[in-house]
């Protein structure tokens, strides 16, 4: 009973919080419901309807690159087209850059998402092939067809096990953040990059992340990049 009670509690408080936020929201009192999903945010328990609500105070409150950051996590959560439709319209407004989507990119989100149920759709089809190809050496016959199969299956999974194709992003979140050639304060600056905008994540630490941004290769503060 204590053990469940101890599960329990957490959990209770959570839902209290999230009740209490949605109503705040019903309400109209946008600030306060923002500091309370915040809070829930925060601790990595984010709902996909609670994402929507959090972009919209923002936007609302003219934090447009808080509004696009929140999206994306929706997005990348329910791969949802309208929320490409909203992103682009954000952008476009804003002038900003990276939020062009493609066929790829969207194929690539639904492969994260469903990133476990694929493995293992793969798995077992190797396993299949496997088997299918031992059956038919010991009939002495050459399974051209299921080597080759399992070849492009394995490679598949290998690029799925270590993500090859699934780039990380980042939102940029401070105006007028220096890009630099290199990781230093010292390093020769590029040129500024507007809050706002979208662009691929290559390597990260605690001071500096390496980003792709208009075919270049450049370094940002940490701390001036939301990474999603």
């Amino acid at each position: 009973m204590f053990l469940i009670l101890v599960i329990g509690l957490p959990i209770y408080a959570q839902n209290a919080e999230l009740s209490t936020a949605d109503s705040l929201f019903a309400n109209q009192k946008y600030t306060e419901a923002l500091k309370k999903y915040e809070n829930i945010f925060n601790q990595d328990k984010a709902s996909p309807a609670m994402l929507t609500k959090m972009a919209f105070i923002q936007e609302g409150l003219g934090n447009y690159a808080d509004a696009l950051f929140y999206l994306n996590l929706y997005y990348l959560k329910t791969s949802d087209k309208a929320a490409l439709t909203k992103m682009r319209e954000l952008a476009e407004e804003h002038h900003l850059s990276g939020f062009e989507y493609s066929d790829f990119k969207f194929m690539a989100n639904f492969v994260r998402n469903y990133e476990v149920e694929i493995l293992i759709v793969l798995l077992a089809f190797s396993l299949f092939l496997l088997i299918y190809g031992y059956s038919k050496r010991k009939k002495d016959e050459l399974p051209r067809v299921s080597l080759f199969l399992q070849a492009l299956t394995l490679v598949l999974i290998g690029l799925l096990s270590n993500q090859l194709f699934l780039a990380d992003t980042g939102i940029v979140s401070q105006d007028h953040s220096l890009l630099m050639t290199g990781p230093s304060a010292g390093a020769e600056p590029i040129s500024y990059i507007e809050k706002g905008n979208k662009v691929t994540v290559l390597q990260s630490d605690a001071l500096w992340t390496k980003i792709r941004w208009q075919e270049e290769v450049a370094y940002i503060r940490t701390k001036n990049l939301k990474t999603l």
